[in-house]
């Protein structure tokens, strides 16, 4: 979400066309950068991370133990050319003498608050020059979006080259300062798999990037033309030679290409981790290597090989439901795949009652009615972060409300700390003063609750309010977690009932992008399955997914579902309600047992979750 204007897609494309056009060939191997990256020696960084009894926490060079709690973009606003007064923001010119004052009373601002920590987007020059500046700082260098990374050949020299200039001129005039933490290298990098795949093709063959891509195909496929045409869909390539000159490969339906594209999706991310950590380190040595800020999802292919070079792994967070509950599976997933801890790098709610006249319209995000509300949501994220023990952070997004009328992508939401007249919002800022995160933190680890000590019973209309931020909110889903027997799972299930009927709802992480396939359409047949079986027997098989009405092999079973094919929206949301009726019951009562089997096998059969176990219906 942070500054997606500049940091769009096409955005981070046309600032680099004009040197990236023509791109040559890198034929050394990935670690064999230029002479002087190749030389470096690790150091260890002055910043580091600890694991002790009462889980992960971040340690300063002095040996000092702490949570980090922060807030991005404290920057002073629109400057007087650039104030509109049709569409007023928060401007800091307007409430102090001086950009001195601004930083002075600012500071003091986030400190009496509680927090430790200035964000990404921060105007650190004007801050690091007050008295008042004692908190911790972890800018984003923009190193691989800067420069085209990932589409772009990261095997070209001259891109390389680029990166390290970009790094050099953002770290050199930080590198000394006692309270930088640490650096993100981007904020929600493209890892998109069908748009890296269709843009490493469009390259030209001397391209490093799209001659591993050849060579990873070569080498999945045994050299069999034949056997590559049962996965992908060729374009104006009838051979491995022409293939080598050019061409386009899409998925064909009912294949596993989706296999071989994120192995190549892997194979870049560890280039790019492998250049960030180099780059980084070659101009500083003591702060940590922050990652790269998921935006808000996430491929496990990308995760594991971040986990070769970051010190902590970052994702921003977009919470699931509007009392800001997120999915059990997205940063315990993100952690058992890396090992690393986890770095909240923003989190957000918006208010419709807010003193700004934000309208909450231009964007997917949670958003409650009142300022109270949205304190006490957000205060549900924080508190349940600080108690996951791999977290170490987390950082407000923002520190100002957007513009009343949206920022130039047209994202309109109350997310400030302060409204655009520079009044701080007391409700949320009370919960950061008065949350003490390292008491919190400091605490034995939270056992949570789960099915398996009893299936709780259903709300009123479990399938009522079926919206994005609302479908499940109503049901009890901590003590309806249905566990998950499989590893690193990217979806979440759970399970209600009422004496008619068993519920379910599943919520998962499913990227689906229209440019897999040749004509833009997602066949059924590569739709996300749900197979549900009870007691040995399937009731139900369900296509959901990829933007389109659920489809459920017995139709007079009520299933709903929704979801999205753009990047825009990566969540698959669906429920479904089993009569007692299908289960060989009249009705439903408490101390019943039910033996469920449950499967979700993502788009186009990626990655496979199971769900298994038996479960005692309780009151």
């Amino acid at each position: 979400m942070t500054l997606r204007a500049s940091q769009s897609f096409l955005g981070c494309l046309l600032i680099g066309a004009s040197s990236l056009i023509g791109v040559s060939i890198h034929a050394a191997e990935s670690r064999q950068l230029s002479p002087d990256l190749a030389a470096i020696i690790p150091i260890k960084p002055g910043f580091s991370t600890t694991n002790i009894e009462s889980g992960w926490w971040l340690v300063s060079p002095e040996g000092q133990k702490f949570f980090s709690l922060g807030v991005s973009c404290v920057h002073q606003g629109s400057s007087r050319t650039s104030f509109d007064v049709e569409n007023p923001s928060y401007a800091a010119w307007q409430h102090y003498g001086s950009s001195a004052g601004w930083a002075d009373a600012s500071l003091r601002k986030l400190k009496s608050w509680s927090l430790t920590t200035v964000g990404g987007w921060s105007d650190f020059a004007t801050l690091r020059q007050s008295s008042e500046q004692t908190l911790w700082l972890t800018p984003v260098l923009h190193i691989g979006a800067s420069v085209g990374a990932p589409w772009w050949d990261m095997w070209d020299k001259k891109n390389i080259s680029r990166m390290e200039s970009i790094a050099r001129d953002q770290i050199l005039p930080l590198r000394n300062d006692p309270r930088l933490l640490g650096y993100y290298s981007d904020n929600e990098l493209g890892w998109w798999n069908a748009t890296l795949w269709k843009m490493t093709l469009e390259q030209p063959p001397s391209s490093g990037q799209r001659q591993r891509l050849i060579k990873l195909l070569r080498e999945d496929y045994q050299n069999n033309w034949t056997r590559l045409r049962q996965d992908f869909d060729p374009e104006n390539a009838g051979s491995w030679s022409q293939l080598e000159r050019g061409g386009m490969l899409f998925l064909k339906s009912g294949g596993n290409g989706i296999h071989a594209m994120r192995r190549f999706l892997g194979l870049l991310a560890d280039r790019y981790y492998q250049l960030m950590r180099d780059i980084i380190r070659k101009y500083e040595a003591r702060a940590l290597f922050l990652g790269d800020r998921y935006q808000s999802f996430y491929y496990p292919e990308v995760a594991r090989a971040a986990a070769r070079y970051v010190d902590v792994v970052s994702s921003n967070l977009n919470a699931q439901w509007d009392d800001g509950t997120f999915l059990r599976c997205y940063l315990d997933t993100l952690h058992s795949l890396t090992g690393k801890p986890v770095l909240v790098s923003e989190f957000y709610l918006a208010a419709a009652d807010n003193r700004s006249g934000n309208k909450n319209s231009a964007g997917n995000y949670p958003v409650v009615t009142t300022q109270r509300q949205r304190a006490e949501a957000a205060r549900n994220t924080l508190s349940a972060l600080i108690r996951l023990p791999y977290i170490i952070g987390a950082d407000w997004f923002q520190f100002a409300d957007e513009p009343r009328h949206g920022r130039d992508d047209g994202e309109n939401f109350n997310f400030g700390l302060v409204d655009i007249n520079d009044r701080p919002y007391e409700e949320i800022t009370g919960l950061f003063t008065t949350l003490n995160a390292r008491q919190l933190k400091s605490a034995p680890p939270q056992i949570r609750l789960n099915a398996t000590s009893g299936i709780p019973p259903a709300p009123n209309d479990p399938l009522s309010d079926f919206t994005t931020t609302r479908a499940l909110r109503s049901w009890d889903r901590e003590r309806g977690f249905f566990p998950p027997v499989s590893e690193h799972p990217v979806a979440d299930l759970y399970i209600c009932w009422n004496a008619r009927s068993i519920y379910l709802g599943l919520q998962a992480i499913d990227i689906v992008e229209p440019a897999y396939y040749r004509d833009a359409s997602v066949p059924k047949n590569d739709r996300a399955l749900w197979t549900v079986n009870v007691g040995g027997q399937e009731i139900v098989r369900a296509r959901i997914g990829a933007g389109r009405e659920p489809i459920a092999s017995d139709p007079k079973l009520h299933l709903e579902g929704l979801s999205g094919l753009k990047l825009n929206n990566v969540r698959t949301i669906a429920a479904l309600e089993i009569p007692a009726g299908s289960l060989g019951k009249s009705i439903l009562k408490s101390g019943d047992r039910i033996d469920l089997d449950c499967t979700l096998l993502t788009h186009c059969r990626a990655y496979r979750i199971q769900w298994k176990g038996s479960f005692i219906l309780r009151e």
